[in-house]
């Protein structure tokens, strides 16, 4: 399907549907909670699966099918940060033994790993642009009332 990615309905009700196309009422909801971190995650990689489950958790944007997505997301981080001291300790650059000035093929790398990353980050609303479109809803748990409280007190 070519043109933009669809905008999940929840996120259009929130910001008040400004396409003003149908709404789709049979969206697939998820349980909102915070995935189980694989164990093939590097060290850095759990570090931040940690960190990300906690904020995307109390943003209420994490669900039990965002497990994949998540993953990528700390994958590119540990990757941003490998390359980072790669780059730091080797350079930018680097010269032939013809004297010639090349790239360090890392620094492409990590320009890659950066716009992944960034994609990552705008898919969970992490960036201050892609929060700004959405407003949040109120949590639906807290205005719930136990249908039968008042029979069980």
């Amino acid at each position: 399907m070519a043109g933009r990615t669809p905008k999940p309905t929840h996120l259009k009700v929130v910001s008040g549907n400004p396409g003003k196309r149908a709404i789709n009422k049979r969206e697939p909801k998820p349980k909102r909670e915070i995935p189980s971190c694989p164990a093939y995650l590097s060290d850095v990689g759990k570090v931040a699966w940690g960190r990300l489950g906690v904020l995307l958790d109390r943003m209420g944007v994490l669900t039990e099918a965002d497990g994949p997505a998540l993953e990528r997301l700390c994958d590119c981080y540990a990757e941003l940060l490998e390359l980072r001291d790669s780059l730091s300790s080797q350079g930018r650059t680097y010269e032939t033994d013809g004297g010639l000035i090349k790239a360090n093929p890392a620094a492409a790398m990590f320009a890659d790993a950066d716009r992944r990353f960034k994609s990552y980050l705008v898919e969970f609303g992490l960036t201050p642009a892609a929060r700004s479109k959405v407003q949040a809803a109120p949590d639906d748990d807290k205005d719930k009332k136990d249908p039968l409280a008042e029979f069980f007190g």
